[in-house]
């Protein structure tokens, strides 16, 4: 009786504590590491074969390429996240979760490259070069609006199991808001050191800040379930 009073709505009725959530943002920083280094991998790699699309067929083409930098990225969250929430959601489905996952991080890195795609002389001299206090201003926007987005295009996964939604979505705008910045400082410090070392400092601190937003969030969302 009482497993099946603590299970109301598909919710386990047991707290992570101090060390679950700390494991949470380490996992969550682990995982958007490896996640990113493996998307930006395909990014250049792609950016390699056609530097400088001319052209409306070639530029969405490449857009296209490079919007395929966000299933990596998606497939290791969401199956991190989705385990992790699966704790105390025994009934999420996993395969869904990730799914909405890679479509929402696809989504993300396509808007992302759509800039240095069609922007005019985005490549040239008189291209636009911001400041570092306006690249932290507009990655700290970009990354609001994205998050709201990456939340709410996760939480249709969650129909059915009787838990607050608009958490999850709050969690994820306020922690990409604080992380992209981190990601597109390191990107744009790349006289300082390797691509690949920066990419990995800019995705540990980026992931960190997103687990510590989205451990509050799962917290909140479940606790009342």
């Amino acid at each position: 009786m009482a497993g099946t009073m603590g299970a109301v709505h598909g919710v386990e009725a047991r707290g992570a504590g101090r060390g679950g959530w700390i494991a949470w943002i380490l996992l969550t920083a682990l995982a958007e590491l490896i996640g990113i280094l493996l998307g930006a991998s395909w990014w250049v790699w792609a950016d390699g074969l056609l530097p400088e699309p001319d052209g409306l067929f070639w530029q969405i083409s490449m857009l296209l390429m490079k919007a395929l930098s966000g299933i990596p990225e998606g497939m290791v969250l969401g199956l991190v996240q989705a385990n992790m929430m699966s704790r105390r959601l025994p009934d999420i489905s996993i395969v869904r979760w990730t799914m909405a996952t890679c479509v929402v991080a696809t989504i993300g890195w396509a808007a992302g490259s759509s800039f240095s795609i069609f922007s005019p002389n985005a490549g040239g001299a008189d291209g636009f070069d911001p400041t570092i206090s306006q690249t932290v201003v507009m990655a700290a926007g970009f990354g609001l609006l994205v998050g709201a987005l990456f939340g709410g295009v996760q939480t249709l996964a969650l129909g059915g199991l009787g838990v607050k939604r608009w958490p999850w979505i709050v969690g994820n705008a306020v922690g990409w808001a604080l992380g992209l910045p981190a990601i597109y400082l390191a990107a744009s410090g790349f006289a300082l050191g390797p691509v690949w070392a920066l990419g990995a400092i800019g995705g540990l601190a980026a992931g960190a800040l997103v687990g510590a937003a989205t451990a509050m969030a799962f917290a909140f969302m479940t606790r009342r379930a």
